[in-house]
C-alpha cells in the first residue's frame, strides 16, 4: 500500500498518452475483523480520548492517532503520528502491509466518531471506525490459500457476472501454494482467467476481446495496437484546428462545420505527474479551454474510444462541463458491508458547460473511470452513446498483500445506474453499435439525422 488512493488499472493495450497509472491501497473490510481467533471490537463512538478530526474540504488532512476499520474493504489502518500502517485482515488471517505517510489529499473530510473521508482519486466516502483494540497480526506464508479464499469470498463481487467458480480456482492452486514463486504465477495466471482488469497481480494483464472490435483484421494484440495507432492519428488528422494539452491527453476542434471534437485520452498522467490533485487541476485547464474554444458549436463528438481509465474524480469532473446544475449520476457501494452504505455520485456543473447535442464514441478500450463518465453523461445529459459497448469493469483497484507477500489488486465495490442496471463484465451498451473505424463516420451521420 503505497498511499491510500485507489486507481483504474490500464488496459494491457498501451494508453495513447501516460499508461502509468497510480494502483495504491484504498482498503476494505468483511463482516468483521478477527485475526486468528482473536475478534477485534468496533465501537461506533471515539474509544478513550481518541481526538476527533476537524471537518475539512479541499486539503490535506492527519488522520488522529489510534486504529480504524476501513469498513467494508478488510483493511485496519494504525495510525502512529506521521506514519499510517494497513494491515490486511481475513476472517482468520492478518497481514501488516507497508507504511504511507500520514498526509492524505481529500475533497472533503469530517468526523462525528466515524470518521468519513473522500481521498483526491476516487469518489468513495470512505468511513473509518474507531477500534477499541488492534488486531493480531501473525499470519505465516502457510496461510496463504487460506487469506486468498477468504478474501475473495468475502469481497469480490463479481463471481456470477464473471462466471467464475471460485472453489475450482482455489483448488488449482493449492499445488503451488508451497512455493511464493510459482503461487504468485499461478495466481497471476489465474486472475487473468477471471477477466477483470482490477483484480490482477502486479505484471500480468488483462487483454481486451478481440472479437469485440468489430474488425476482421485483428487478429493478435499487437494487429490491435497498430490498428489503434492508425486509428488515432487518422481522426487527429481530420480535425481542423487541432489543440491539445501539454501531455496529449485532451486534443480538441472542428470535425467538420458545425461539429466540435473532443478526445479525452486518460483520465490520470494528466499533470505528467503521479499526483491525483495535480491532475485535476490540469484536467479542469484543459478542459475549461477547450470547452471555451467549443462554446459555439451546438453539436460535439466526445471521444472516449481510448480511453483506459485512471482517476474516477477526474471522470465525474469531466461530466460537469455538461451539465448546468447539480445531478445525480450514478450508485456505488462497498460489496462487504453487512449493511452496505449505498452513495449516490453528483456531477457538479463547471464554471463553462456545453449543453448542445452530444455523441460520445466508445469501444472495448474504454474502461474503468473512463466507464463512469459513460455512467455519468449518459445519466445526466440525452447524450447519444456510438462504437461498441465499454470493457466492463469497475471497482477501483484496491490493493492487498497476501501472507508470502504476494500483492495484488482487487475489485470490492458495485457500480450502478440510478435504475439499478450493473454493467460489469459486459460493458455500458451502445445507442448505434460501429467498428472502431467506423465510429466517427457514424457519429456524423446520426448527428446529421437528428
Amino acid at each position: 500500500m503505497r498511499a491510500p488512493l485507489p486507481s483504474a488499472r490500464p488496459l494491457a493495450l498501451p494508453s495513447l498518452a501516460l499508461a502509468a497509472l497510480l494502483v495504491a491501497g484504498a482498503c476494505g473490510s468483511g463482516d468483521s475483523l478477527a485475526a486468528g481467533d482473536d475478534p477485534v471490537s468496533v465501537s461506533a463512538a471515539n474509544p478513550g480520548d481518541r481526538a476527533t478530526l476537524d471537518p475539512a474540504v479541499d486539503t490535506t488532512i492527519a488522520l488522529p492517532d489510534g486504529w480504524y476499520e476501513m469498513a467494508g474493504y478488510g483493511t485496519v489502518l494504525a495510525v502512529d503520528g506521521d506514519e499510517v500502517t494497513p494491515h490486511y485482515v481475513t476472517a482468520s488471517t492478518c497481514v501488516v502491509g507497508e507504511p504511507f505517510d500520514n498526509e492524505l489529499p481529500v475533497d472533503h473530510a469530517d468526523d462525528d466518531g466515524v470518521i468519513t473521508i473522500d481521498l483526491v482519486g476516487p469518489t468513495t466516502d470512505y468511513r473509518l471506525l474507531p477500534l477499541t483494540e488492534a488486531p493480531t497480526c501473525e499470519s505465516t506464508s502457510d496461510a496463504t490459500l487460506t487469506a486468498l479464499d477468504e478474501l475473495f469470498s468475502t469481497h469480490y463481487p463479481f463471481f456470477a457476472e464473471r462466471g467464475v467458480d471460485w472453489p475450482a480456482v482455489v483448488a488449482s492452486l493449492e499445488e503451488d501454494a508451497d512455493d511464493p514463486v510459482d503461487f504468485e504465477a499461478a495466481l497471476g495466471a489465474a486472475l487473468v482467467g477471471i477477466g477483470d482488469g482490477h483484480t490482477m497481480v502486479e505484471g500480468f494483464e488483462v487483454d481486451p476481446d478481440l472479437s469485440a472490435f468489430g474488425e476482421p483484421t485483428i487478429e493478435s494484440i499487437d494487429d490491435l495496437g497498430e490498428l489503434v495507432g492508425a486509428e488515432f492519428d487518422r481522426t487527429i488528422d481530420r480535425i481542423d484546428g487541432a489543440t491539445a494539452d501539454a501531455t496529449g491527453s485532451v486534443a480538441w476542434g472542428e470535425l467538420e462545420p458545425g461539429v466540435g471534437y473532443l478526445i479525452m485520452v486518460a483520465f490520470e498522467g494528466i499533470s505528467g505527474e503521479d499526483d491525483p490533485v495535480a491532475d485535476r487541476e490540469a484536467l479542469r485547464a484543459a478542459l475549461d479551454e477547450a470547452i471555451a474554444d467549443l462554446d459555439h458549436y451546438d453539436r460535439l463528438v466526445v471521444d472516449l474510444r481510448f480511453n483506459g481509465g485512471g482517476y474516477e474524480d477526474l471522470a465525474v469532473l469531466a461530466a460537469g462541463y455538461f451539465v448546468d446544475e447539480t445531478t445525480p449520476a450514478y450508485r456505488k457501494w462497498a460489496h462487504a458491508e453487512p449493511d452496505p452504505v449505498v452513495q449516490v455520485v453528483e456531477v457538479e456543473p463547471q464554471a463553462i458547460v456545453c449543453l448542445g447535442e452530444i455523441v460520445v464514441l466508445t469501444s472495448p478500450l474504454t474502461a474503468s473511470a473512463a466507464e463512469a463518465f459513460l455512467l455519468a453523461i449518459t445519466e445526466v445529459t440525452d447524450a447519444t452513446v456510438v462504437g461498441g459497448s465499454s470493457f466492463g469493469e469497475f471497482s477501483d483497484a484496491i490493493d492487498w498483500t497476501l501472507p508470502d507477500g504476494t500483492e495484488l489488486t482487487l475489485s470490492m465495490e458495485t457500480y450502478t445506474t440510478l435504475d439499478g442496471e450493473n454493467y460489469e463484465a459486459v460493458g455500458v451498451p451502445v445507442d448505434v453499435p460501429a467498428s472502431l473505424t467506423s465510429s466517427v463516420d457514424t457519429a456524423l451521420e446520426t448527428l446529421a439525422a437528428s
